[in-house]
């Protein structure tokens, strides 16, 4: 779990920075699917399930978070016209919240 969370941090820092590349580029989304099918193998040990569907649905989860994330974002930064790095921050607290949520029920 340690490893995990030092992961997670070193990711929000790495997010800011102005030559992070787009989370959609094929390296990220690669990084981002193994990320999450480790977490979602995690979750499905704990809960007794398999791992196999752990594995598929945190791949599917991560992706479908780094396309969401990032239009959702986009579009409030271009549409509001706001800066990004407080909607930047915005975003990352409900992605822990959201992944809080989904762990405290196991």
């Amino acid at each position: 779990m340690a490893i995990f969370s030092i992961l997670a941090l070193a990711e929000i820092v790495n997010d800011k920075l102005p030559a992070t590349p787009s989370r959609l580029a094929p390296p990220s989304l690669v990084v981002r699917s193994i990320t999450g099918a480790l977490a979602g193998t995690a979750l499905a040990i704990a809960a007794g399930q398999s791992v196999l569907l752990g594995i598929v649905l945190g791949a599917l989860g991560a992706l479908a978070g780094s396309f969401l994330g990032y239009y959702i974002r986009h579009g409030i930064v271009t549409g509001l016209k706001l800066p990004d790095f407080p909607i930047a921050l915005l975003e990352d607290a409900i992605a822990i919240g959201c992944g809080l949520l989904i762990v405290s029920r196991f």
